[in-house]
């Protein structure tokens, strides 16, 4: 037994060196893999620094930068007034002060992000270092070779950049969304302000409140009209002043003595007409060359009362276009309001115009609960009337030329 004991302290004696030797050499080891480390985070250390460095000169240039067009909106344009250029160069610094305000705010909160993951990184690698010093069992078992730890830490540096561009475009998509919600509720209340606006000009129900499009429809419709009785206006003008020189012809006639039956002045009537295209008289009619001008000038009237005939047909169709525009443009109107549910409501006032000038009809379908009110007349409405007033006259005039004549 003391043979045995005494040969084992020998052996013990003898191993001891080695497994102090491999002790050390396993330390020597983790402490080689920490300086490594510690190198590899050092270099990303000043490769972060030299990006700090280099965005830290981009926005002192940049500063320089706005600082001089800051000088120059201060300076502003010459050629404008002192007061439009204080407001235009005080509106243009807010807009650019805004803009930068909200690019300096995402650059500090990514700054702000990378230097915590930083300070994570450097903890994290701190407490594993330590805890590899002080020969924590844990983390010899939980031991990772070089390689191995490289690829986890890039793939987690990679998540969180994905993390954080996916936050970023978030919050950027909520900001956009907030925007527009906020511009679709301005416009909302502007155009209820203009509805509002217009249905007090107009003088409408307050329960009823007037709808652009249909004022806009209508406005397209007078307008349409309008144009419509303009040209009228200048074709019963031009009638007007054919009358008055015929007028004038016959009186010039008259003073000089020639016979009011031999010579045609291009206004006649329909019994003149009938008595020189009678047969007898057709017979009768001797080839004199006073008779050949008075069939020249009958010829000419005629002529002329064709095409005035001509013109009227062609406003008539025109006036026919645009009132068939105006039916479809209704029917489509009332298609809409009964798809919506609102054609059967009571309370519903419809106006439909047919017809032109003298023959319009108009259909009325209201409430007979609701109080009527009168509304205000549009200035379109009178300059409508006037030429219906005009045609009216030329017409008057034209029967009162046709009586003397």
């Amino acid at each position: 037994m003391n043979f045995l004991t005494h040969s084992n302290q020998e052996i013990i004696l003898f191993l001891f060196p080695f497994l102090q030797y491999l002790v050390c050499k396993r330390k020597l080891e983790s402490k080689k893999e920490a300086l490594l480390i510690l190198s590899k985070e050092l270099d990303t250390c000043q490769q972060e620094r030299d990006q700090y460095k280099l965005m830290a000169n981009q926005l002192r240039e940049r500063h320089q930068s706005l600082k001089k067009k800051y000088r120059e909106l201060i300076d502003g344009d010459p050629s404008l007034p002192p007061e439009k250029r204080k407001q235009a160069n005080l509106t243009q610094l807010l807009s650019e002060a805004q803009d930068r305000n909200k690019h300096l705010g995402e650059e500090i909160r990514e700054l702000q992000q990378r230097l915590g993951e930083v300070q994570g990184d450097n903890k994290l690698l701190r407490m594993t270092i330590a805890k590899q010093r002080l020969g924590d069992d844990e983390v010899g078992a939980r031991h990772f070779a070089a390689h191995e730890r490289e690829d986890l830490v890039q793939q987690l540096e990679k998540a969180r950049e994905q993390i954080e561009t996916l936050r970023h475009d978030l919050q950027a998509a909520l900001d956009e969304l907030q925007d527009v919600k906020e511009e679709r509720s301005f416009y909302q209340d502007k155009s209820d302000r203009l509805n509002q606006e217009l249905n007090h000009v107009l003088g409408g129900h307050e329960n009823r409140i007037i709808d652009i499009d249909a004022l806009c429809m209508e406005n397209r419709y007078l307008q349409e009209r309008l144009k419509q009785l303009q040209e009228e206006v200048n074709l019963l003008k031009s009638n007007i002043t054919k009358y008055k020189n015929a007028l004038e012809r016959r009186k010039n006639s008259k003073t000089h003595g020639r016979s009011s039956s031999s010579a045609l002045t291009g206004v006649l009537s329909a019994k003149q007409v009938q008595e020189l295209l009678s047969e007898d008289h057709g017979c009768s009619l001797p080839a004199t060359p006073q008779s050949i001008s008075d069939l020249k000038s009958l010829a000419t009237a005629l002529l002329e009362t064709i095409h005035e005939k001509n013109m009227v047909i062609q406003h008539q169709r025109q006036t026919n276009k645009i009132l068939g525009n105006r039916v479809a443009e209704l029917e489509k109107k009332l298609r809409t309001l009964e798809i919506a549910g609102l054609w059967s409501l009571p309370g519903l006032s419809y106006n439909v115009s047919v017809g032109f000038g003298s023959g319009k009809d108009t259909i009325t379908f209201s409430d007979p609960t609701l109080p009527v009110i009168q509304r205000s007349r549009s200035p379109l409405l009178a300059f409508t009337d006037k030429p219906q007033q005009t045609e009216v006259q030329g017409e008057h005039l034209e029967h009162t030329e046709h009586d003397e004549s």
